[in-house]
């Protein structure tokens, strides 16, 4: 990791992507330009949007939730977040989340960053609209695909 320097980034479209139920994630802050310290996606999530229970072996995760109700389990804890809150997953921690609201927009932050990658490369672009195989026609070993070809450290428990 280089030395951080500021970095000032403001929103851009072309960083957004659909993704799982039809939601739009956008990369905020990248590795990259926080000279690797953390990487941050908004997500404008719709319900049903989850992810399933899996471990970080690289990095810490924050989920900032600013609205809606959205489910997070770690480890052997389950609990919901109605409204705003904060939930920090170290790594090495079994967890998932499943957004139970109509919508919710939360932030996830990981640290060290990289991550962000992910959403950025097996999401699909804006434009595609309806064209995106989202919704029902997403798939999970497509993502569990990309987490292991970016090198992300991911494991999937059963």
């Amino acid at each position: 990791m280089t030395t951080p320097v500021p970095a000032i980034v403001p929103t851009d479209p072309s960083r957004s992507r659909l993704w799982g139920v039809g939601s739009i994630v956008t990369t905020c802050l990248t590795a990259e330009e926080s000279a690797g310290a953390l990487g941050i996606t908004h997500f404008a999530a719709k319900a049903g949007e989850r992810a399933p229970k899996h471990i970080h072996t690289l990095e810490d995760e924050i989920f900032m939730v600013r609205g809606g109700h959205v489910v997070v389990t770690a480890g052997e804890e389950t609990s919901k977040i109605e409204g705003a809150g904060v939930v920090f997953l170290p790594r090495g921690i079994p967890h998932s989340y499943l957004v139970e609201s109509d919508t919710a927009d939360f932030y996830v932050i990981t640290t060290p960053g990289g991550f962000e990658r992910f959403f950025a490369e097996a999401g699909y672009p804006l434009d595609l609209g309806a064209a995106a195989p989202v919704g029902d026609r997403w798939s999970p070993a497509r993502t569990q695909d990309f987490a292991e070809q970016l090198g992300l450290g991911l494991l999937w428990p059963s």
